[in-house]
């Protein structure tokens, strides 16, 4: 009904919601980002796609803009909210409608704004000219990435290049994964998801791994991860990856009480195919195993599996989550355990031949 905006307050109210470029896990005005508030608010409608019963998509309009509005999730509303520090839902609409003009990525987009906003703070880029909660700042530089404007046309390359211009000290910061910048989840929080953003083949992706389902739930202890949540991010990304192959919406997974026997009849309805549930784990198993030999063709090394070095070393502050760090001595066992239940090579390198052919 409120689709997943709802989110945000929850997150913050765990103690897991990325604020000010990763340094916190709360937000001190979260509630001004409340769907239900946002509703009074603004003019807003649902929409879904064709035929849908969920209707997740819901299309706010600012109050200065006669347009069409922007469509707010959680995670443009994270990335462009307060992990920039930005407390104004104006703002965040309408810098959304900003990334969908420019075809710009909304998560990469505020995490970059935000990296940018630390290294600013830390005295390590000066001349960077916007500061959190700078609601302005953030609007003006929207554009000036899409057109590689001035500090725009560095803030364009993402964060991992962005790094590598500023200096080490920022390379071991950058919140991203093999390139991709991390999502709305501080891993510190949720450490079966941190595995799993380690390991994924496209980096930091809450869509190819759901490992926080273990962590939102009471299988696993959500700050000190063991086998359990090792093999909770193997069975979430498995199942990742055969909803891609099916183009199966993810929100469904909930609605279905034996999902891969689930998946097996949608599939047979469809092409005739006699296929079972365990063929259709095999099948995921290969397409994990077939993703990572193509990152070892490309030039994977061990050394992409890893965290921004901040979640190693530095505790979250305060808030629900305070204290929680990711070890990286345990850390590195989970990456072994996570290779020896894949039937990797002890340092990741997948078997040449696919498994089941």
């Amino acid at each position: 009904e409120l689709g997943t905006v709802s989110n945000l307050v929850t997150f913050n109210r765990l103690g897991v919601l990325p604020t000010a470029g990763f340094q916190r896990t709360t937000f001190a005005h979260a509630e001004r980002f409340d769907p239900q508030r946002l509703r009074k608010q603004f003019e807003h409608v649902r929409t879904s796609c064709a035929a849908c019963t969920i209707g997740c998509e819901h299309i706010f309009r600012p109050k200065r803009d006669m347009s069409n509005g922007a469509r707010l999730e959680y995670e443009n509303l994270f990335a462009l909210g307060p992990l920039c520090g930005v407390d104004d839902p104006e703002t965040v609409i309408r810098a959304s409608q900003l990334c969908d003009h420019f075809g710009l990525d909304t998560i990469s987009t505020g995490v970059t704004i935000a990296f940018a906003m630390e290294c600013a703070q830390r005295g390590w880029w000066d001349a960077f000219p916007v500061r959190f909660g700078d609601a302005a700042g953030v609007l003006e530089l929207i554009p000036a990435i899409a057109r590689r404007e001035g500090v725009g046309a560095l803030l364009a390359e993402g964060t991992r290049r962005l790094a590598r211009r500023i200096g080490p000290q920022a390379e071991r910061w950058a919140p991203h994964v093999k390139g991709l910048e991390l999502p709305g989840y501080d891993p510190r929080a949720l450490q079966s998801l941190a595995l799993g953003f380690a390991v994924a083949a496209r980096g930091a992706d809450h869509n190819r791994s759901g490992a926080y389902q273990a962590d939102f739930s009471a299988e696993v202890d959500r700050f000190h991860a063991d086998e359990r949540s090792v093999r909770r991010a193997i069975e979430t990304e498995d199942e990742a990856a055969l909803m891609d192959s099916l183009i199966l919406c993810k929100f469904i997974r909930h609605a279905l009480q034996d999902r891969w026997t689930d998946f097996a009849a949608m599939l047979a309805a469809v092409t005739g195919w006699d296929v079972t549930a365990a063929e259709l784990r095999t099948t995921a198993r290969r397409i994990v195993d077939t993703k990572k030999r193509y990152n070892v063709w490309l030039g994977w090394t061990p050394a992409e599996d890893r965290l921004p070095e901040r979640f190693h070393c530095e505790p979250v502050p305060d808030g629900p989550a305070a204290g929680a760090v990711i070890d990286r001595e345990r850390f590195a066992e989970l990456l072994r355990c996570y290779y020896r239940l894949r039937g990797w090579s002890e340092d990741g390198y997948p078997p040449e031949r696919p498994a089941g052919g």
